[in-house]
């Protein structure tokens, strides 16, 4: 009877085990698929949450991490950050590289979606911080996804510089992960910061490259599309030849353009090139009418100024009047959406900094909490060990004051052996050997007193701030010095979470930085120097510094003299790191 209960006991635990290893099976397969079919990782994902009541703590939290990036993949934007934080604590501290990185990716876009850009970068980089992109199978999809939208981010920030190197990150992992015609049509993206930066030449550039080779491999359409935006240039450039040679290939092989007229839908800012295109071959009717389209579909400033262009040419006062006012009615609205935009970005900014400061007060509150029942468990050990100490002290007081007069009693009796020994040879007339002896025993004594001479005991104190150095931003900049194939070039956005960081963790040293001392009479660094003395403190070599600065070695030898004599009031550079680390303790 027993055997029999024992075999279905067995056999209902073998059954529990594989069950829960196809949990695990199809939760590892909606990973696999959600970046490239994320309608069928939610179908997995769907069917396996019907039996959440079966599943572990550590296992509930990896579906939720999955649920909550494949939900994120379909578009379904964040409306909190509550769950998303919470995943982002756990990995980080019970998950897998890849798990942590997913986790902060993921946080971060609940961020965006909420307004909080700064939060929300700083969450991205956190995550790039977690790929280890040595390894073998290092998660390239993940990594395209994160340099994607930090790119969109900083798009929106008007930072096209920020853009450029997010956009060339992941047009590189696109390579890695996609087919030949995504990688031309990612590094295609890279148009739209040298749009912002007026770079136009490197518009042609990247624009003709691209159409160059999705024509090699067959791409026609693609092709057709790029061409685009060189349009409108060409017109600005006066090479209409060009511009006809763009807008006729755009037309007839882009599958965008219609052959009533229109545009197919998210293109509707091709009316007001066209319009412009039609102006300057003097075709004022069929470039009214797409100007008028252009404005149909919200784009007012360019469609206003393209009719005032038309009724210039028609020499028709009242409607160069009429439009002249709308004209400057819509640059006005533009100017305040900019204007709004910016607001918001610095409010963010300004939230971000507050919860910040908020978060370090109760981090420091937790902290003396912490100290104040270290201190109350400490005393009450002490004073248990010193109880105990007493009364071991009591309890072997009478053995030890009998080992010390039985040492005593054999030193005695050595004593007077030795002595006696000396009378008999002292007796015998012997004084050779006793010489001898007395002068063996001084020998004897010198070498010790010359080897304890020599002991040279030393105390050396080395302090690391262990805080600043693995916070995000910090690896990054340490990543990009130790980097063998790319020469590293922070950007803006990295340089102001670097000295933020720096100034949260030494805010007494930034303060001296900023405001000046007695040594300088109140002349804050330069900008250049407060970088210098930051990357001195990560530990970055002076040629390290001189690549990612950008500057000579004279340069960086003359900052670092003037740092060290505005702050410590020392002439020369070699006394600089010193000076900083001992200002740290």
């Amino acid at each position: 009877m027993r055997q029999f209960v024992f075999f279905f006991v067995a056999l209902f635990a073998f059954l529990s085990c594989s069950e829960k290893r196809d949990y695990r099976d199809a939760l590892s397969h909606a990973n696999a698929v959600m970046y490239h079919d994320v309608d069928s990782a939610l179908a997995i994902l769907d069917s396996l949450g019907k039996h959440q009541s079966e599943f572990g703590s550590h296992f509930q939290k990896q579906y939720q991490l999955q649920l909550a990036a494949a939900k994120m993949k379909s578009g379904t934007a964040f409306t909190t950050d509550s769950l998303t934080k919470e995943l982002a604590d756990y990995f980080d501290a019970n998950g897998d590289d890849d798990e942590a990185a997913l986790a902060y990716y993921v946080y971060g876009c609940s961020l965006i979606d909420l307004g909080q850009s700064p939060e929300g970068i700083q969450a991205y980089y956190t995550a790039l911080s977690k790929v280890d992109t040595t390894r073998a199978d290092c998660n390239y999809e993940l990594l395209k996804n994160i340099y994607g939208q930090m790119s969109l981010v900083f798009h929106h920030q008007n930072l096209p510089q920020d853009e450029i190197w997010a956009l060339n990150n992941y047009v590189e992992n696109v390579r890695k992960t996609a087919s030949e015609r995504d990688y031309y049509l990612a590094k295609f993206e890279l148009v739209s910061p040298y749009i912002l930066l007026n770079d136009i030449d490197s518009v042609f550039h990247v624009s003709h490259a691209v159409y160059e080779n999705l024509k090699r491999i067959g791409d026609n359409q693609g092709a057709a599309t790029v061409l685009c935006p060189t349009i409108f240039y060409y017109m600005e450039r006066g090479q209409m030849d060009k511009a006809t040679w763009a807008k006729d290939i755009f037309e007839k092989e882009s599958g965008l353009y219609y052959e009533n007229g229109t545009v197919a839908s998210g293109r509707e800012g091709y009316y007001y090139v066209k319009g412009f295109y039609e102006l300057s071959a003097n075709h004022l009717e069929s470039a009214e009418r797409s100007f008028r389209k252009a404005i149909s579909y919200g784009y007012l400033s360019e469609g206003y100024r393209g009719l005032l262009n038309v009724y210039r040419k028609r020499h028709d006062i009242d409607s160069i009047y009429h439009f002249s006012l709308l004209y400057e009615a819509a640059q006005d609205t533009l100017h305040d959406q900019l204007r709004t935009n910016a607001i918001h970005q610095m409010s963010a900014l300004y939230n971000y900094n507050r919860s910040q400061k908020e978060a370090e007060q109760e981090r420091e509150a937790s902290r003396k909490l912490r100290m104040r029942a270290t201190c109350i468990v400490g005393i009450s050990l002490l004073g248990v060990l010193l109880l105990l100490w007493l009364y071991i002290r009591y309890t072997n007081k009478k053995k030890l004051e009998i080992q010390r007069l039985s040492k005593k009693l054999e030193s005695v009796v050595r004593a007077r052996s030795e002595i006696s020994a000396e009378l008999q040879l002292l007796k015998s007339k012997d004084y050779e050997r006793v010489i001898a002896a007395k002068e063996a025993k001084e020998a004897e004594l010198s070498r010790v007193i010359k080897t304890l001479q020599q002991v040279d005991v030393r105390g050396e104190y080395i302090g690391t701030n262990v805080v600043f150095v693995n916070s995000p931003i910090a690896q990054v900049f340490i990543k990009m010095s130790n980097s063998k194939t790319e020469k590293p070039n922070p950007s803006d956005a990295e340089w102001s979470l670097l000295i933020s960081q720096f100034r949260k963790s030494f805010p007494l040293l930034y303060k001296s930085f900023a405001e000046g001392n007695s040594f300088s009479e109140g002349m804050p660094l330069s900008q250049l120097q407060v970088q210098v003395c930051i990357l001195i403190i990560l530990g970055l070599s002076d040629a390290s510094i001189r690549t990612m600065l950008g500057n000579s070695k004279s340069v960086l030898s003359d900052a670092k003299s003037d740092a060290n004599e505005r702050l410590f009031g020392q002439k020369g550079a070699r006394s600089l790191k010193g000076n900083l680390f001992n200002a740290l303790r």
